[in-house]
């Protein structure tokens, strides 16, 4: 029997909001001239014309989302920051938290982000879809269950997570290689033994001090975090490594029902919000392996979200390269890679290397001590 198609997930007010002229994600004020943000979500509009344009879009069913209810923001945030962000959305401007800018459309924009992430879940649970993508904005892991942060207003991934839950799944694994830690998640799900939570990321980027490996989880939680705090200038051999040996061996002794990617592209290595290295193959090979990952230990059922993105000309790319491989396609052309491909950095360090066999040694996910656990065998499912 043939598995459904995978979804699309977008909605045309998700590009709408936009945090307004400022610098990077700081926004005008003394010594800030206005100027086009790395944050401008039409830039995802273009990505998704991409998709479209290649042909990658006709492996999908496209799905319009609805907005998220209160009851789902609910899962994870706190009455009081609704509030809040509804609030400074409805007087077209603000900040609905820490660098969290929004615009008339912003509080509508978000709802269906979080919307789209809830549907999606929910849908591949039900069998509707195998495999899910969420283009959408705006972005979510930085979000704390009281304060939005960082460009993100709700934090979609977590929602998901928790409305995966409320469907029936009891073990969730959450992978996230945006180049920032995401710390909203990590706050969510800190005590939560059924939802691991696995970062990749900048050491030290964003935000300042989190995400380090000694950050493993507490109370009934200890061992459900794991951090892989990548040194600047990272690229595809050690992303590689990690998802092989780190993120599958932790996931197979976890044994989650379902498998939830926020999949920012910031680490590519023309983003100007990070300093890593990795390419649109690098996209498509980590994609290609939680695919498979999904296939062996969750029925396939794994849905990815878009996080950030800040390249105007290369987050493109990375977002055909990951739909590519959500559908089952080979790589496709990348009109940026040879710049990129060839630079020491794409190799696995020694100082990368030391990060990897670290969490090998001592999380206890990964040690000798934590025996694998056989799919399904915790009652993820």
């Amino acid at each position: 029997m043939s598995t459904p198609d995978p979804a699309w997930y977008s909605h045309e007010l998700c590009f709408w909001h936009d945090p307004g002229p400022g610098s990077g994600y700081v926004p005008v004020g003394p010594g800030i001239e206005p100027l086009r943000q790395f944050a401008v979500d039409p830039d995802l509009r273009r990505a998704e014309g991409l998709v479209r344009a290649s042909g990658v879009m006709d492996r999908f069913t496209a799905v319009t989302p609805t907005p998220a209810s209160d009851e789902d923001l609910r899962l994870v945030h706190t009455p009081e920051h609704i509030e809040r962000v509804e609030a400074a959305s409805a007087i077209g401007a603000g900040d609905a938290g820490v660098y969290a800018h929004v615009n008339y459309h912003s509080a509508q924009a978000a709802r269906l982000a979080a919307g789209a992430c809830v549907q999606a879940t929910t849908d591949v649970l039900d069998g509707r879809f195998h495999r899910a993508y969420c283009l959408v904005r705006p972005p979510g892991h930085h979000a704390e269950p009281d304060r939005a942060m960082a460009l993100c207003l709700y934090n979609n991934v977590a929602i998901a997570a928790r409305a995966a839950q409320r469907h029936g799944v009891r073990r969730v694994l959450i992978l996230d290689w945006d180049v920032h830690h995401g710390n909203g998640i990590q706050r969510v799900f800190y005590e939560d033994p059924d939802v691991l939570y696995i970062s990749i990321h900048q050491d030290g980027l964003f935000p300042a001090a989190s995400g380090l490996v000694m950050e493993t989880g507490a109370g009934a939680g200890a061992g459900s975090t794991l951090n892989v705090p990548l040194p600047a200038g990272s690229g595809h051999e050690a992303y590689l490594a990690v998802v092989s040996r780190v993120v599958e061996p932790a996931a197979r002794a976890f044994g989650p029902g379902l498998i939830l990617v926020a999949a920012g592209v910031d680490a590519g290595g023309h983003d100007p919000m990070g300093r890593m290295m990795c390419t649109s193959r690098t996209l498509h090979a980590m994609t290609s392996m939680m695919c498979r990952l999904a296939g062996e230990l969750t029925g396939g059922r794994i849905v990815f979200a878009h996080e950030g993105g800040y390249s105007a000309w290369y987050q493109p790319t990375l977002v055909l390269s990951t739909a590519s491989a959500i559908a089952g396609l080979p790589a496709p052309y990348d009109p940026f890679l040879h710049s990129l491909e060839h630079l020491p950095g794409q190799r696995l360090q020694r100082h990368q290397n030391r990060v990897i066999e670290h969490l090998e040694a001592h999380h206890p996910l990964l040690t000798e001590q934590s025996a694998p656990v056989r799919p399904g065998a915790r009652s993820g499912r």
